[in-house]
């Protein structure tokens, strides 16, 4: 619409000057020739030709911020790091420890640690067994955040490429779209905070465990030994010894 109001005005502004262009007008009067010039008029035609180019100029400066305005590229920064937080997840299983991202997970902490359920101990890992898992769990969520920090680098490389386009923006569209991406970027920082806390939490709780169940073993085997009958031709420890005999 506006550039439709351009162009009328840029034909307007060339009519008025084909008027000056044009050549003066003629009177005859008894035969002889003469040239009619009135000042006012080409002062008025004057005057708003420069109102017209006036609008024109403004009208093509309003065009050009609205091209800049409607004129993407700032997007494209962001790039999902969803195979990154995969393998952060997958650390603490590969070394060989209990990881939040296993399969059954529920079922292979009651068989890691028995003294989770007292009355089900077959079939259970053996306590050397628990206390290798919770140390690879330790190393595996140690490995998880080490993971995080060598990817720091790159993080910095893509802030500053926002910074970059942040300052080089040329109108509003671009700038919306830097703005989209540095969201973007915090919502993946967010996320990977989430998971150095899952594997925080990860790690607490099967160290936890581990104590736990320790204090249970020694609970059940304590009550299993006091609780055990006498073996035959083992004097009981709790009868009263002999007398002497007497002189």
């Amino acid at each position: 619409m506006k550039r439709n109001r351009i162009m009328a005005t840029l034909a307007f502004a060339i009519g008025v000057a084909g008027i000056f262009i044009a050549a003066p007008a003629r009177a005859q009067f008894g035969g002889g020739t003469q040239i009619v010039f009135d000042p006012q008029m080409f002062a008025r035609q004057f005057e708003q030709l420069q109102e017209e180019t006036a609008t024109v100029t403004n009208l093509a400066q309003q065009l050009q911020y609205m091209i800049k305005n409607t004129t993407g590229g700032g997007a494209g920064v962001w790039q999902s790091n969803q195979n990154l937080l995969t393998n952060l997840g997958n650390l603490i299983n590969e070394q060989e420890g209990l990881s939040y991202t296993v399969q059954g997970l529920s079922q292979q902490f009651q068989q890691l640690y028995p003294g989770y359920n007292t009355a089900t101990t077959a079939g259970v890992q053996s306590p050397q067994a628990s206390v290798e898992t919770t140390l690879n769990t330790l190393n595996g969520a140690l490995a998880s955040a080490q993971a995080q920090a060598e990817d720091f680098q790159a993080e910095q490389a893509v802030l500053q490429n926002l910074e970059l386009k942040n300052q080089t923006a040329v109108g509003r569209l671009q700038a919306i779209q830097v703005g989209n991406e540095i969201a973007l970027a915090q919502v993946q920082q967010i996320q990977m905070l989430r998971q150095l806390v899952m594997a925080t939490m990860n790690s607490q709780n099967v160290a936890a465990a581990n104590q736990v169940n320790n204090q249970t073993q020694s609970n059940l085997e304590a009550q299993a030994f006091f609780s055990a009958p006498a073996s035959p031709g083992t004097p009981d420890a709790f009868q009263t010894a002999p007398s002497p005999p007497q002189p």
